[in-house]
């Protein structure tokens, strides 16, 4: 006999599927048909009802709509999304839903493509029939029922989990690359301190006329990046970007002038003294930033680019504007 007449179609598996359909929408912290996530707790009712909405579109033998795109994700991302299974995510799922495309990263304002604003939009509409029908077989399916499914239900239903897992997958893939490329954007100003420390390695190795101009010119560009970087990436001091390369030059003076005065036998009064202390401690966080940009230059895709969150490159920030400051 039929599990749900007069729909007269749905196995046992199916029907429990959608069951479990109605008990997982029931769940969801919803406010004028938007689905809310404001705490862990409302975050794991709508995993858990993602979760019920893709085994009811395996139950009900619903094709995965092709996912190939994420072969051309980054490796990060690769990680998150691998394969070509649905993995519907509740973050992914809460960026649709938002009514916001501004993407905050290291103070600076990125929005999302059009043509992801459209794909969410899309999304939003599809998640929100579905949720209406959902309701209406909840309705079905209650004990006082007063009517029954109609002749298309299971069709209904199974149309619109189709709908639904194809323009997830449209908004998935332009939502990762959308964040992607801003990720990219957001790391560039350690791309181009890594660029420009490797740069003046590289002049400092070579002879020539013009050279040693060329080097200082390159150095003092690298101290106006790492001051961005501190200004971006210390949230533990006052994140100055006023920290300049004169800093730099004066230290190097104290200590040539330290030296003659050794070698002359001059007498090291407790001035000298602390003077070359802090002028060895600007130098030593100079030169641990110019170690950290040698390292990172080669792995630049592991950067968080919320550049405050890389604790190494926050550390020696500390180190350096504690110095130099």
């Amino acid at each position: 006999p039929p599990a749900v007449s007069p729909a007269g179609t749905l196995s046992p598996p199916e029907l429990a599927a959608v069951r479990q359909l109605c008990s997982g929408q029931r769940r969801l912290l919803q406010s004028g048909g938007l689905t809310i996530i404001t705490d862990e707790a409302a975050g794991t009712a709508c995993a858990e009802f993602l979760a019920d909405i893709d085994r009811a579109a395996r139950i009900f033998g619903l094709e995965v709509a092709p996912r190939g795109y994420r072969a051309k994700f980054s490796p990060n991302y690769r990680a998150l999304f691998p394969g070509e299974a649905r993995l519907y995510r509740v973050d992914v799922l809460e960026t649709s839903l938002d009514r916001h495309s501004s993407i905050w990263v290291n103070g600076e304002k990125f929005e999302l493509s059009p043509q992801a604003v459209r794909q969410a939009e899309s999304l939003q509409h599809t998640w929100f029939a579905l949720g209406e029908l959902i309701d209406r077989w909840q309705a079905w399916l209650s004990e006082d029922a007063e009517e029954q499914p109609p002749s298309t239900a299971r069709r209904d239903l199974v149309d619109m989990l189709g709908k639904l897992d194809v323009a997830w997958a449209k908004f998935e893939c332009m939502y990762i690359s959308d964040l992607i490329a801003i990720e990219d954007r957001a790391r560039q100003l350690v791309v181009r301190a890594a660029g420009c420390e490797a740069q003046l390695r590289l002049q400092l190795r070579t002879r020539g006329a013009g050279t040693h101009e060329r080097a200082v010119a390159t150095e003092r560009q690298l101290v106006q990046y790492i001051a961005r970087l501190n200004s971006v990436a210390n949230l533990k001091c006052k994140g100055r970007d006023d920290l300049g390369y004169d800093i730099l030059q004066n230290a190097r003076t104290v200590l040539r002038r330290c030296e003659v005065s050794s070698r002359c036998g001059g007498f090291a009064g407790a001035a000298r003294v602390a003077a070359r202390v802090l002028a060895c401690d600007i130098l030593a966080s100079y030169e641990n930033m110019r170690a950290y940009l040698r390292e990172v230059g080669l792995v630049i895709e592991r950067v968080d680019p919320h550049l405050c969150n890389n604790a190494g490159l926050a550390a020696r920030l500390v180190e350096w504007e504690t110095s130099w400051e």
